[in-house]
């Protein structure tokens, strides 16, 4: 590989967030004899760096993670929150959003429960873990317990959001998110093509990076509806 084109590799590189490349890529590069960085840490050090990196997210994102109403919450509410509100300041917001609808699903299934518990008290919970939440949510609404707005509201949370999160799909969850710039490099020649509006589903390397973006930039929206409607469902009467 001439020092030209070795240059504007390493160029690239060195002001990029990230770098995607595939191992035939890299096995082509080591053969170029462009040097590809390999480093090994203990654990000890890899944990160190990454507690001080989450350290710094917590401090600047505790504040805004939405509260459950201690008045609602029992024991699997109270824990289920838990390990959300651990995902969100850990600045994980993938776990973060997948804990809330877990929770909302969970609490939903607690005020069905209860409600049927009012008509027959020997009413099982057994049976609320076989049925999926769209069953779960037309019971809510026959009870009266929730509203047509409110049905459709969940109705499309469920298929828009919920179900691409649960059952992981991905290319769902990124289909909106276009990259203004992306510079690619050939490794052959080194000519480097900047790519503009990229659509991250049309590139399997870029999916499980355009799902973190996506993540981060709509945790607080999608923990917040979580969070509201399961105080919402679990309120007491007054």
């Amino acid at each position: 590989m001439d020092k030209e084109t070795k240059k504007r590799i390493e160029d690239l590189v060195k002001h990029s967030d990230f770098i995607v490349a595939s191992p035939n890529t890299i096995e082509k590069m080591k053969a170029k004899g462009l040097e590809v960085e390999s480093k090994t840490v203990t654990y000890k050090e890899y944990l160190d760096k990454l507690f001080v990196e989450k350290r710094k997210i917590a401090d600047e994102i505790i504040n805004k993670l939405p509260h459950l109403d201690t008045g609602i919450a029992n024991s699997a509410i109270t824990s289920a929150y838990d390990e959300l509100r651990e995902s969100f300041v850990l600045g994980i917001p993938g776990a973060a959003i997948t804990m809330a609808i877990i929770l909302l699903e969970l609490a939903l299934k607690y005020r069905l429960y209860d409600e049927r518990l009012k008509d027959s008290p020997n009413s099982s919970w057994e049976h609320l873990e076989q049925i999926d939440l769209t069953k779960v949510v037309n019971a809510l609404k026959r009870k009266g317990v929730i509203t047509s707005t409110d049905k459709r509201s969940l109705d499309e949370f469920n298929a828009g959001i919920r179900n691409d999160y649960i059952h992981y799909k991905i290319k769902s969850l990124v289909k909106d998110l276009i990259g203004k710039e992306l510079p690619s490099v050939d490794v052959e020649t080194g000519e480097i093509t900047i790519h503009r509006n990229v659509k991250a589903v049309d590139y399997p390397s870029l999916w499980f990076s355009a799902k973190r973006a996506v993540d981060k930039e709509t945790v607080i929206s999608k923990v917040s509806y979580c969070i509201d409607w399961v105080n919402k469902v679990l309120a007491k009467p007054t």
